[in-house]
């Protein structure tokens, strides 16, 4: 086996979601920290080797990074439904000079011989990266297995504010309510700062798409009932919009 310290397309990210951050009984909406978000595409029949290689190699290093505190969390995503990427890792560090430290010594530190490296990456057919500014965020603090429902919007850009402030002031309250009440794990807004044109992103954790379900009901019920103009607003001025639904690795 030998180092590398060059980058292996072997799977890495949104974004996002397993961090003990912002929990606590009073929490500002507007506080930030990146988010780094890297998508794999691999054929069905591929993915499990895909999937092992990353609890082989990268999740013990990225494990250590955490607790040396050099980034804040990570996770590793599988597809539910949506579109054709199917295995992603996410980042959580304070900021982008952060995570890029914390990128040079992952490929300092990881070990994979050159032939399984080679081997591993024949595996992905398509990649994509994004980096996003996250905010409005809140966490149980609990790093469990669940489900990821990650709503992607286009806003335009002379729009974001507005529909951001909406999220902080009228959505903010009612998510963290959720969470202090166990119907969510954790809920955060992504805003895009580089990668692809899907610019005003947010993502709720539960522990199953059963639960993402019944909390997805109530939170737009809620909305509707206590803020209807914000929740129009908010439709207004979303110019279009995707979902995925992932399911959230943590080896047992």
């Amino acid at each position: 086996m030998k180092k590398i310290n060059y980058p292996v397309l072997i799977v890495f990210l949104l974004l996002v979601f397993n961090i003990d951050i912002a929990h606590a009984q009073e929490v500002d909406p507007t506080a930030t920290n990146t988010v780094v978000f890297i998508q794999n595409s691999t054929l069905l029949i591929d993915q499990a080797a895909v999937f092992s290689a990353f609890d082989k190699y990268e999740r013990p290093v990225w494990n250590s990074l955490v607790e040396e505190g050099k980034i804040m969390g990570y996770g590793h995503l599988t597809h539910t439904w949506g579109d054709e990427f199917n295995h992603n890792v996410y980042f959580v560090a304070e900021n982008k000079s952060a995570f890029f430290e914390a990128w040079d010594t992952f490929f300092s530190e990881v070990e994979i011989s050159t032939e399984e490296l080679a081997q591993v990456q024949s595996k992905i057919k398509k990649h994509k990266d994004n980096i996003y500014v996250h905010t409005a965020f809140y966490s149980n603090g609990e790093n469990v297995r669940g489900a990821v429902m990650l709503n992607q919007n286009r806003v335009n850009f002379s729009d974001q504010s507005e529909w951001v402030t909406i999220f902080r002031e009228y959505a903010f309250p009612i998510l963290k309510s959720f969470v202090d009440e166990g119907k969510l794990n954790n809920f955060g807004l992504l805003l895009h700062e580089w990668g692809d044109d899907w610019n005003v992103n947010y993502y709720f954790h539960t522990d199953d798409q059963a639960q993402f379900n019944a909390t997805w009901s109530e939170y737009i019920a809620e909305l509707r009932q206590k803020h209807p103009e914000q929740l129009t607003r908010l439709i207004e001025l979303t110019q279009d919009h995707k979902d995925n639904l992932y399911f959230e690795r943590i080896p047992q």
